[in-house]
């Protein structure tokens, strides 16, 4: 759901669920020359928060350890990069949010 989201945005998807010693990388996407590092987190119920909120600071340091990994392997030190975040919120009847925030993990 969150590939096609970007994918319908123009970000061109590059790589998904990526194994890397730090963690997993969701999706990997280029936006223009940028190269894009995505988080996505899903929340079927409201009572444990939103899908926004499920990005702890323990997440964080694994996803930056898994992206400082994934640059390092593929010889992308000198290339822009990004990390965005999408949140996908599903309520009981089935309704989708998704939100993108791009940029939104500072590493």
């Amino acid at each position: 759901m969150a590939a096609r989201y970007l994918s319908e945005k123009g970000l061109q998807i590059v790589d998904r669920r990526v194994r890397c010693r730090g963690g997993e990388l969701d999706i990997i996407a280029r936006d223009g020359h940028e190269w894009v590092f995505v988080e996505v987190k899903t929340r079927a119920q409201s009572r444990f928060g939103t899908a926004a909120e499920a990005l702890t600071p323990a997440k964080v340091r694994h996803f930056a350890r898994a992206v400082k990994e994934y640059v390092a392997r593929h010889n992308l030190d000198d290339k822009p990069i990004r990390c965005d975040l999408v949140a996908i919120d599903i309520t009981p009847d089935e309704s989708v949010t998704i939100e993108h925030f791009a940029g939104g993990i500072s590493l």
